[in-house]
């Protein structure tokens, strides 16, 4: 049978090799945060968070407490 112009693949060991060779040059190029950045970016992600659990919070139940309100004085 003639072949239809595809190129035989390397068998799936030589393309794991491969991978990890080229996953370790790639992991020597990252430029990894210092300490204090890591520290500052979690507080900031912290503090965000914190602000939204608030906020969302206070939302519901002004929204809950104006929806009971309101239904309470339609049923009457």
């Amino acid at each position: 049978m003639a072949q239809t112009g595809k190129a035989k693949r390397p068998n799936v060991f030589v393309r794991l090799t491969k991978y990890i060779k080229d996953v370790r040059v790639e992991m020597k190029r990252v430029v990894w945060p210092h300490r204090a950045e890591v520290i500052n970016s979690s507080v900031v992600v912290i503090m965000t968070l914190l602000f939204f659990v608030a906020f969302t919070f206070i939302i519901d139940n002004i929204s809950s407490w104006l929806f009971i309100d309101l239904l309470g004085k339609i049923g009457r």
